[in-house]
């Protein structure tokens, strides 16, 4: 599996994945949101095995007085058959997060193929879960 930040071209397979979980996103929609928020504040990560994308995730890096520097996981999706690659991709995440200097990663939102057992070493918190890195 490889696990890397989606280029340009690939953010049409992005949103083919991502439109299964969020069902009333349009292309137009994603495109637009894609070229206001893309990379500076929402950044979309796939997962692929043999060239197909199998896991969506959108992350946003952000700060605050009370989290600081912090990256949330503001979607994620997970094509059928292919649950046994979320704790990779977990696993990524956080290492991610490290990489860009957050001091702690959010998940809240809207998922699907994410369950109890991938987020050990995570709280709840609000509406999600926390992990301090």
């Amino acid at each position: 599996m490889q696990i890397r930040e989606l280029s340009a071209n690939e953010l049409g397979l992005g949103y083919t994945l991502l439109s299964t979980l969020r069902l009333e996103l349009t292309s137009e929609r994603f495109e637009s949101f894609i070229a206001s928020q893309f990379p500076k504040d929402y950044r979309p990560i796939g997962a692929y095995v043999r060239g197909d994308l199998h896991i969506y995730a959108g992350v946003s890096i952000r700060e605050n007085l009370e989290l600081g520097r912090h990256l949330i996981l503001d979607d994620f999706v997970v094509r059928e058959g292919y649950e046994p690659m979320v704790q990779e991709m977990i696993d990524f995440l956080n290492d991610y997060a490290k990489m860009h200097l957050c001091s702690s990663l959010l998940i809240w939102g809207s998922h699907r193929g994410l369950k109890l057992e991938h987020l050990k070493g995570y709280r709840p918190k609000r509406d999600g879960f926390i992990k301090y890195l």
